[in-house]
């Protein structure tokens, strides 16, 4: 920063003054690269693997905000980033495979759930049938033979087992 040559003297002394191109390097090595790692280092914390591939540019925006002030509360004055960040073909394989695995997880779950509703009632469908056939005793057949016969209007009557006679009403 203009005007802050005496500052930045007077608080990096201990890093060699008494040749200012030396000091200024070592200054740059021990000082403000390790600020420039810390800032990267940090805000990559606040962000999953996928999310930070998916929001690169918000990342190297807020790490930008970050040096701009870290570097200004030193005396220096940052203008530009540029990270050129590209994440390697390993870990966007990496994220792929696993999101592939959890959707097949989820595809997995979803048929067994469908699975279990269909042996409930196929459970519920056996239930019913055996309760249909329970209920149906030779008493209740021959009752409901007796309840048909009286509301049909031809009536077959077989008096003496050899000759049936139709009854018409």
């Amino acid at each position: 920063m203009r005007g802050k040559g005496v500052d930045i003297v007077f608080n990096y002394k201990h890093l060699g003054i008494d040749e200012p191109e030396v000091m200024l390097n070592n200054v740059e090595a021990s000082i403000l690269n390790r600020i420039v790692i810390n800032a990267f280092r940090e805000e990559a914390r606040n962000y999953t693997t996928d999310s930070l591939m998916n929001n690169l540019n918000k990342f190297e925006s807020q790490v930008q905000t970050r040096l701009v002030k870290e570097f200004g509360d030193r005396f220096f004055e940052l203008k530009e980033v540029t990270s050129g960040l590209t994440p390697p073909e390993s870990m966007k394989i990496a994220i792929e495979t696993r999101n592939n695995a959890f959707q097949e997880a989820n595809t997995v779950e979803n048929e067994l759930r469908v699975s279990k509703m269909k042996l409930e009632k196929a459970k519920i469908d056996a239930e019913a049938n055996k309760i249909r056939t329970v209920g149906l005793t030779k008493e209740v057949l021959t009752k409901q033979y007796i309840e048909m016969l009286r509301d049909t209007k031809n009536k077959v009557i077989i008096t003496d087992g050899k000759t049936p006679m139709i009854y018409n009403n």
